[in-house]
C-alpha cells in the first residue's frame, strides 16, 4: 500500500500563484481604466496651464477626465454643470459646496482659478470650433428638412420629442464625436420601437424611456407616457430596425454631415449665449 501525503507547501504555493494572477488582472483592469482617463485628459488639455491644478485638487474626486469618480459627480458632460455660466462656475470654485463635501478654493487666487476653469471647459468639449468645417445655416435647413432630424429631435423648443433634446448636445461633444454618433447611432433597445402586449389584451408601441425590475416607462408615438407593470406583461418585443436611421453615410454627402455637426455646435453656443444674456442659469 502506498500512501500519498499532500505537501502543504505545494498547496500554499498554488494559492499564492492563483492570488498573484488574480491581483495582476485587477491591477491590469485598473491600469487600463486609468490610462483611458489619462488619454482623454491628455488629448483635451495639452499645454493648458490649468491642467496641473485640476489634476492636483479636482481629479481625486471627479476623475482625470472630469466624468466622475467615487467621491465626485460628472462635471464634464452633466448638463446642469456644462450649462452654467463662467461666473457661476467661478463662484462655485471660490466658495465650494461644503454641504456636498467640496471645499472652497479661493486661496488659489483669480489667475489660477481662471486657468482651472479654462481647463474644465476644455474637458467639457468647449473650444472645438476650430475643427468645424460645415455651414451651420445649411445644417439647420437639413435638420428641419431633408435629413428629417426634427421629426424626432428638437433644438431650442422646435422639433419632435421621441429623440433626445439636442439643444445643448453640441456643447458637450467634439465635432468628431457628433459626426460618429450621426453615422453610427447605435443598436440599443432605446433606439428601437418596442411592441408590448399586456395580459389583459392591451397593446402599446413606442420608445422605452426608463425601466426597472418592476416597471417599464414607455412613450408612444403620440407623445403619451405609459407606466406598465412588468408582472402584467404578456409579451415585449423590439422591432429590428433602429428608430434613428443608420444610413446617413449613404443618404448624406460628407459635406452635409459636416453642416449638421456645425449646426448642432453653433445652436448649443447660441442657446447658452441667450441664457447668459437674459441672466438665466440652471440650478
Amino acid at each position: 500500500m502506498i500512501f500519498y501525503i499532500a505537501n502543504p507547501f505545494v498547496r500554499e504555493g498554488s494559492r499564492l500563484r492563483t492570488f498573484a494572477i488574480f491581483l495582476g488582472i485587477i491591477v491590469g483592469l485598473w491600469g487600463s481604466a486609468l490610462l483611458a482617463q489619462t488619454t482623454t485628459a491628455n488629448a483635451a488639455g495639452q499645454g493648458n496651464p490649468g491642467r496641473q491644478t485640476f489634476e492636483a485638487i479636482c481629479a481625486g474626486c471627479h476623475g482625470l477626465d472630469a466624468k466622475g469618480g467615487e467621491r465626485g459627480p460628472d462635471i464634464a458632460t452633466r448638463q446642469q454643470i456644462v450649462q452654467l455660466s463662467d461666473d457661476k462656475l467661478m463662484e462655485i470654485l471660490r466658495g465650494g459646496r461644503p454641504t456636498a463635501g467640496m471645499p472652497p478654493f479661493e486661496y488659489l487666487g483669480n489667475e489660477k482659478l481662471k486657468e482651472l476653469l479654462d481647463y474644465l471647459r476644455t474637458l467639457q468639449g468647449k473650444g472645438n470650433t476650430a475643427s468645424l468645417t460645415g455651414n451651420p445655416a445649411n445644417g439647420k435647413t437639413l435638420f428641419f428638412g431633408s435629413a428629417r432630424c426634427s421629426e424626432c429631435h428638437m433644438v431650442q423648443g422646435v422639433g419632435g420629442f421621441l429623440g433626445r433634446d439636442l439643444s445643448n448636445y453640441g456643447a458637450t461633444l467634439s465635432a468628431a464625436e457628433i459626426r460618429a454618433n450621426i453615422l453610427k447611432p447605435g443598436d440599443s433597445k432605446f433606439n428601437k420601437t418596442a411592441s408590448i402586449a399586456m395580459s389583459d389584451g392591451q397593446k402599446f408601441s413606442g420608445v422605452i424611456r426608463n425601466e426597472d425590475n418592476f416597471s417599464i416607462q414607455l412613450q408612444s408615438f403620440d407623445g403619451a407616457f405609459h407606466f406598465l407593470n412588468r408582472s402584467a406583461l404578456a409579451r415585449l418585443e423590439f422591432l429590428p430596425d433602429p428608430i434613428m436611421p443608420s444610413d446617413y453615410a449613404s443618404r448624406l454627402k460628407p459635406t452635409e454631415v459636416d453642416d449638421l455637426v456645425s449646426y448642432l455646435v453653433t445652436a448649443a453656443k447660441t442657446g447658452q449665449a441667450k441664457k447668459e444674456w437674459r441672466g438665466e442659469e440652471e440650478n
